[in-house]
């Protein structure tokens, strides 16, 4: 596996994971997000696409 400047090594393992708000799948953190991932909801773009379908199908299951 290839080593940084420092030496270090990177693992997949070592990055942190969050669950995706519409799946509820684990993803990790990924190189295109180093500047927003506190803003990161969705696994994907189809999840983020289907943010509102997931939205309407818990609020149809929840007591009035």
């Amino acid at each position: 596996m290839p080593r940084n400047a420092n030496g270090y090594r990177h693992n997949k393992s070592d990055l942190p994971e969050k669950t995706c708000v519409v799946c509820k799948r684990p993803f990790s953190w990924r190189r295109k997000w180093k500047d927003c991932w506190e803003s990161v909801r969705y696994c994907s773009d189809k999840c983020r696409k289907d943010r509102n379908a997931a939205n309407l199908a818990t609020s149809q299951h929840a007591p009035p």
